[in-house]
């Protein structure tokens, strides 16, 4: 009945979502309409591999793989004041975090970039997303005065810092930079 209507719909997490025609598709099914990704949710990754739907943590040892086919899987979560440290410093590869706002156009715009970085290097960062509005503590700690400010963390560490969107190809070479930079530091 909804598919006659112009919908597609999955089942995810035992819900019913569904896509509206002329709104972007997503392999994040836990931010498409109809579905919640609080601070420590799972999140419901579809493998670019093989299409299978991979229920990802928000904080985990080690990094996402498929279920099916053992691929890895661009690791995408979303954190706030009280989860930051589990999520983002405790991870045990390079985070990218980015400090946006909904209201924010920039934001809006960088972030299918942020995304489509974060399954071009999958297995190899995680990309953390945390709303400025819900969670200033970690905007002041990290001293953002404008937004998007962008950083990779390594072992808790600022390694780089962006402020403002840019391309894929900027990012990319961004971000490059900051891993290869950080590769040479001691454990």
């Amino acid at each position: 009945m909804l598919e006659a209507a112009g919908f597609e719909t999955w089942l995810v997490n035992a819900r019913v979502v569904r896509h509206l025609p002329g709104r972007p598709k997503t392999d994040r099914l836990d931010a498409l309409p109809g579905t919640d990704n609080g601070g420590m949710a799972n999140g419901v990754i579809r493998c670019g591999s093989c299409g299978q739907a991979n229920r990802v943590p928000a904080a985990a040892a080690g990094t996402p793989r498929c279920g099916k086919c053992h691929q890895p899987l661009p690791w995408i979560a979303d954190a706030d004041d009280a989860t930051f440290s589990e999520v983002a410093e405790a991870a045990r590869i390079p985070v990218i975090v980015d400090l946006w706002a909904p209201w924010c156009g920039p934001c809006r715009m960088v972030s299918p970039a942020l995304e489509q970085l974060a399954r071009d290097l999958a297995g190899q960062v995680k990309l953390v997303k945390v709303n400025v509005d819900t969670s200033p503590r970690i905007s002041q700690r990290f001293g953002a005065q404008a937004i998007p400010t962008l950083l990779v963390l390594r072992r808790g560490r600022v390694a780089a810092r962006k402020t403002g969107a840019a391309p894929l190809a900027a990012l990319r070479t961004w971000v490059d930079n900051a891993l290869s930079g950080a590769a040479g530091d001691p454990p």
